[in-house]
């Protein structure tokens, strides 16, 4: 049993992430002496859908077997029996069932034999729809006749696979829940492993996650391979909901399981798992080998998924600010997605994280290149939003780099993508609000025009922490514009919106410009109640504390109310201080 994330020494995760990354999973060409070890590596190279390999084995296993190792060689044949079904030679697969029903007859187990002949293959696939009328007359037949446990057990799996896709959870979960137990009473182990692993992955389904945790448990506590085992350990992992440490352990194993299985899927699953919840750690080394190892996985695999993985390890590396690197990774992700003409959006994305390392990197001028770049691939590929977003990006670097004009030019230009984004409701909003806020900096009245259609499609979509947000930037452009009364009312009221979203930090900001304003057009009198209001206001953050202290320090000093002033003054170096 694997310790606790908690508990683990540190730079253990890192020394196993590493681990990973060195081992190159199983060599197919080796094959295990033992039959049973052979079934449980057709199992592993089957759920890593290398088929000829799990052929391969199965048949070896079939070798080095006899009719004394029953249960190894009636799975043996099921594994075979599965294979050709997804060759579609069903031939092939009736010539494996007739010899496993020979088995069953040959070893006394002649209702599992009748039950396969009525049957069929269907058993050795994942049953449809189609297949319903005849599995549940079979159920009521075996029901009827009493048959053994273990015979009856498969028919319910079956008929529970056919019921959880079809969205019938609450059945589904009963008859697996019957179908474990009849296994249990049989005694064969590795059809009760299977049918827990089913159970396990219902529950979680149906938003029961410590029902999936115990089930998976149980599963764990019985013989497998790695490839089920790892699926379970993966399970745990998502019941466990990913708050701090909950979870990482579970995801780690699984990850070294599914990799020692080459099972590339399951193991990049894990993998994104592990580094999201390392991330959410704030552990971001471990973070960013967990993203090299699914990366690495998706390559030994061949995975679709790889240069996608590639993307996301950039941007877990810009998150760690490690920008040089971050950088390496994404122009090596740019030359593959050129060399295979990848989409417009996909590559546009890529650029994106690239400028960001340029600019963390004190680079601008590649910086803005590569986002406009991006804007171009976005609008080639008709994800106009993204491209807004592009623009809003290359705006605002241009404004810290004072390129004003060049940056209300990137505004406009990202209202008018926006304006053509019909499935992005985000993007005409957060645009208009920087067109908005540009222009009123600039002296131009048409920042507030902008501003008003911001704030109305925030308040029309119920986005009302952004019609907040909006309204606070429509005070200070009110100010810029030189309207200090207007400002004032439109501080206030976006203070009361922030309120009702429950944000009372912004709240005791849009009050503290308020405040401000009052003060700088002379009315020290109006400005010292506000500054007091605002320090009385629950959960004051430090920083507005100070504010607030020196800004109530320099109204009264207006007022030539020195002695309180210089205690507004104390308040405020205690609050910095954290001594208050």
């Amino acid at each position: 049993m694997p310790e606790s994330a908690a508990t683990m020494p540190r730079g253990l995760i890192a020394d196993r992430l590493r681990a990973v990354l060195e081992n190159a999973g199983p060599d197919p060409s080796r094959f295990p002496a033992a039959a049973r070890d052979c079934l449980d590596r057709a199992y592993e190279a089957a759920y890593a859908e290398n088929h000829a390999n799990a052929r391969a084995l199965a048949e070896a296993g079939l070798a080095r077997s006899s009719d004394a190792d029953l249960d190894v060689r009636l799975g043996l044949y099921s594994v075979l029996i599965a294979l050709d079904q997804l060759a579609g030679d069903e031939r092939q697969a009736l010539e494996y069932l007739q010899a496993r029903i020979a088995l069953l007859r040959r070893n006394g187990l002649a209702a599992e034999a009748a039950a396969g002949e009525r049957l069929g293959i269907v058993l050795f696939r994942e049953a449809g729809d189609h297949d319903l009328p005849l599995l549940e007359a079979e159920l009521a037949r075996l029901l009827d006749t009493h048959s053994p446990a273990s015979v009856t057990s498969d028919v319910q799996l079956a008929i529970a696979v056919v019921r959880s896709q079809r969205g019938e959870a609450k059945r589904a979960i009963a008859l697996l829940e019957e179908a474990v137990a009849g296994y249990e009473r049989a005694g064969r182990t590795d059809s009760l492993s299977g049918a827990l692993m089913y159970l396990a992955n219902t529950y979680l389904q149906a938003d029961q996650p410590e029902r999936a945790t115990a089930a998976a448990e149980r599963m764990l506590a019985l013989p497998g391979n790695r490839a089920t085992t790892a699926s379970m350990w993966l399970l745990k992992a998502n019941a466990a909901g990913g708050e701090g440490a909950a979870g990482l352990e579970e995801a780690l194993t699984a990850l070294e399981l599914y990799a020692a299985a080459g099972v590339r899927k399951g193991a990049i699953s894990a993998a994104v798992v592990l580094a999201r919840l390392c991330a959410g750690m704030g552990d971001y080394e471990d973070s960013v080998l967990a993203w090299q190892a699914a990366v690495a996985q998706a390559e030994r695999g061949e995975v679709q998924e790889e240069l996608t993985l590639r993307l996301a390890l950039g941007n877990q590396l810009l998150e760690a600010e490690e920008y040089e690197l971050a950088g390496e990774v994404l122009a090596k992700l740019l030359q593959r997605l050129e060399q295979t003409k990848a989409p417009h959006p996909q590559v546009a994305r890529a650029l994106m994280s690239m400028g960001h390392a340029h600019r963390h990197a004190g680079r601008t001028p590649e910086a803005l290149d590569c986002w406009r770049r991006a804007v171009a691939e976005f609008s080639h590929g008709g994800e106009f939003g993204e491209a807004a977003r592009g623009l809003l990006a290359t705006g605002t670097l241009l404004s810290r780099e004072d390129r004003d004009k060049d940056a209300l030019v990137c505004f406009e230009a990202a209202v008018a993508a926006a304006r053509k984004a019909e499935d992005d409701d985000a993007a005409l909003p957060q645009a208009l609000h920087a067109l908005g806020h540009a222009l009123c900096e600039a002296g131009d009245t048409n920042g507030l025009t902008a501003l008003d259609e911001a704030i109305s499609l925030a308040r029309e979509y119920g986005a009302h922490w952004y019609e907040a947000d909006y309204s606070d930037t429509r005070a200070r452009g009110l100010w810029a514009l030189e309207d200090g009364t207007a400002a004032i009312s439109a501080a206030l009221h976006a203070a009361d919106l922030y309120s009702a979203a429950d944000d009372a930090a912004s709240a005791g900001n849009s009050e503290l410009f308020a405040a401000h304003v009052l003060a700088e057009m002379g009315r020290a009198d109006d400005a010292v109640p506000m500054f007091k209001l605002v320090l009385q206001e629950p959960d004051v953050g430090r920083t507005l504390r100070v504010a607030a202290y020196l800004g109530l320090a320099s109204a009264l000093d207006d007022l030539g109310r020195t002695v309180e002033a210089d205690i507004a003054r104390r308040a405020a170096d205690a609050a910095a201080d954290g001594t208050d």
